[in-house]
């Protein structure tokens, strides 16, 4: 069963970010584990998909994220559509509780050979999921190993630019 985790809001850690200017920190182990991911979709001919956790900080600027483990469970594939199977989302969950941070911070998903953008699927799933708050969307194209980072405000996808760190 997944823990409770109770909805008031926490407090954001203050804490300057490591390059002024940049919201976006994430780990190379994550881009290795999201890439991987989507490569043995793409031999399999099926998307992928799964979520980002992480911290939230704040400092003078503003909001920033610091991406440290990626989780997905089974899912529901084809090539142009991709889904969490519902009976697997007690594993999603579990994994969520024992992964490294305290906030999911974000998704991941492949496009297969049709580039990295947000479609109109995404950018609902993606605003359903963060509502415009802090919340970046990963898309894989490993048909041409290309990899972008979107935030989504107002139903408007912006490209983010990101550092990976070790």
């Amino acid at each position: 069963m997944p823990k409770i985790i109770s909805s008031d809001t926490p407090e954001i850690e203050f804490r300057k970010r490591p390059v002024k200017g940049v919201n976006l920190f994430v780990s190379e182990s994550v881009i290795t584990a999201m890439t991987e991911h989507a490569e043995s979709g793409y031999a399999e001919n099926k998307e992928v998909m799964g979520l980002l956790a992480g911290y939230i900080f704040k400092d003078d600027e503003g909001m920033y994220v610091r991406i440290e483990d990626a989780v997905t469970s089974e899912l529901e594939a084809d090539e142009v559509s991709v889904r969490f199977k519902k009976e697997n989302l007690e594993e999603l969950f579990d994994s969520i509780d024992n992964c490294e941070g305290d906030a999911v911070v974000g998704w991941y998903h492949s496009h297969l050979g049709i580039g990295c953008y947000l479609s109109e699927v995404d950018i609902r799933t993606h605003m359903g999921l963060f509502g415009g708050e802090i919340g970046f969307a990963v898309v894989i194209d490993p048909s041409d190993s290309t990899l972008a980072v979107f935030s989504c405000d107002d139903y408007k996808p912006k490209i983010v630019s990101m550092i990976v760190f070790n």
